[in-house]
């Protein structure tokens, strides 16, 4: 069971990325071309920070190294004579694919990552630098391992706060502390058919917040009328993972674990009945022609501007159908340990990754965070779509018109614009509800029992 659950998790995570042609810093990237100074060793603080040239060398652990990192490693070093960017890789890539994507990542890649740099950084040591995606970000912050970055940003006058989107980073925020830097992001909206929904008779306003619960009355109508889907492929696991996801405040707040409340009760039962009364099925059996709303979310212009025009993004169902800010989720953030002891240099190197021209190359995966680099992707994918000369898999007379294209690159800068709930959570606490969700979801065990069990592994795991 717990390999299958594995295996879930895994989809859900690397399913932005596997959709992307090239990608950033994130878990399913790979790399290109000459390895840039990969670390052999273990990463310590209290090792040499000066190289014998007389550099000053930031370590950088990633899950792999991958075309945006080795470029901007480039990039930077010919710009800064003195520090020496070092990647510390903890997954071999021997992708050989001509768009970068490699090999897909295993359990045991991820349980290495986590593990190894969580231990490296709570025994003091470690890169100066951390890739925190999939790190357990609360526990790390809890333990004083990262430096909190709002204060480099204060003290740092050359810092233009203006030209990333302030709210991105507020929402990145723990309490009043800004641990993590987002590199970019995705959106977490729904692309909703809207010529299916003209034809059922059933109007969905895409700027309104609705619950789950709001859903089922949209999906019972559709039922009823027979040949329409209310989501394309949307098993439940990854419905539960999007609930957590949601409440995680409130589920894992301050460290101390809510699964025995009855909040997290009714999560469970109401996912498992959308299925019980045949709403949504498990399994990729969906048809594609029938399905009116597809959990894809905006993940980079190229996605956001090509979408079909028979569809429109929505606001993405809620547990309590509450708006409290854009949801979306970081693709790449990094950390500053709080033991390196070339931390100035880590923060110029973040500088340089959020800076107009890293941030506007091809290889980042996500929607950027610095606002002209976002503005100036947007508007390259307009020009080649206008230009003809883009090749996509829909036939070209469902491309939308320049009109549409030009009122979608607004919506998503609005969208970007008012980003403001961040989904995010540990990834070893979401294993372990969605391992202990499988016995409810077959019926082996009730909720009550399930939701107890979640909550003595979760408390254990967070006591360790």
């Amino acid at each position: 069971m717990r390999k299958s659950v594995w295996l879930v998790m895994l989809s859900i995570v690397l399913l932005l990325s596997a959709c992307a042609k090239s990608g950033g810093v994130s878990p399913a990237s790979s790399s290109k071309g000459a390895p840039i100074g990969a670390s052999q060793g273990v990463p310590t603080n209290d090792s040499q920070s000066l190289t014998v040239d007389g550099k000053k060398t930031v370590v950088v652990s990633v899950l792999r190294k991958n075309r945006f990192m080795e470029s901007a490693v480039r990039s930077f070093e010919e710009k800064h004579k003195d520090i020496q960017i070092e990647i510390k890789e903890y997954k071999a890539s021997t992708g050989t694919e001509s768009d970068g994507t490699g090999e897909m990542l295993s359990e045991a890649d991820v349980e290495k990552y986590v593990q190894s740099v969580t231990t490296q950084a709570i025994s003091g040591k470690g890169a100066d630098l951390i890739l925190m995606n999939n790190l357990p970000q609360d526990k790390f912050v809890d333990k004083k391992l990262l430096v909190d970055l709002n204060d480099l940003i204060a003290k740092d006058s050359s810092f233009d706060q203006n030209a990333v989107y302030a709210n991105i980073l507020k929402a990145s925020q723990d309490g009043d502390g800004l641990y993590v830097m987002p590199l970019s992001i995705s959106l977490e909206t729904v692309q909703g058919n809207t010529s299916l929904l003209k034809q059922a008779n059933i109007s969905v306003d895409k700027n309104k917040p609705w619950s789950w619960s709001e859903f089922k009355d949209v999906a019972n109508k559709l039922q009823q009328q027979g040949g329409y889907e209310g989501y394309y492929n949307m098993a439940m696991s990854p419905l539960l993972y999007d609930y957590i996801e949601e409440n995680y405040e409130e589920l894992v707040g301050q460290g101390k674990p809510n699964f025995d409340s009855e909040m997290f009760l009714s999560m469970m039962k109401e996912v498992k009945s959308i299925y019980d009364e045949g709403l949504l099925s498990e399994g990729f059996t969906s048809d594609p022609n029938k399905a009116i709303f597809k959990m894809v979310g905006i993940m980079n212009p190229m996605v956001a501007l090509t979408m079909s025009s028979d569809f429109d993004y929505y606001q993405k169902p809620s547990a309590g159908g509450k708006k409290v800010g854009v949801p979306f989720k970081t693709m790449d953030s990094f950390g500053i340990n709080s033991k390196s002891d070339v931390q100035a240099e880590a923060w110029e190197f973040i500088k340089f990754l959020l800076s107009d021209e890293t941030q506007a190359s091809p290889d980042l995966f996500g929607l950027p965070v610095n606002k002209v680099a976002l503005d100036k992707k947007l508007n390259e994918v307009l020009q080649v779509i206008e230009s003809g000369t883009i090749e996509l898999p829909i036939p070209k007379e469902q491309l939308p018109s320049s009109e549409t294209l030009k009122s979608r690159i607004a919506e998503v800068q609005k969208l970007v614009a008012e980003a403001g709930a961040l989904r995010s959570g540990d990834m070893k606490v979401l294993t372990i509800a969605l391992e202990e969700f499988e016995s409810f979801k077959s019926g082996q065990k009730s909720a009550e029992e399930v939701s107890k069990l979640i909550q003595n592994r979760v408390t254990t795991y967070l006591n360790e």
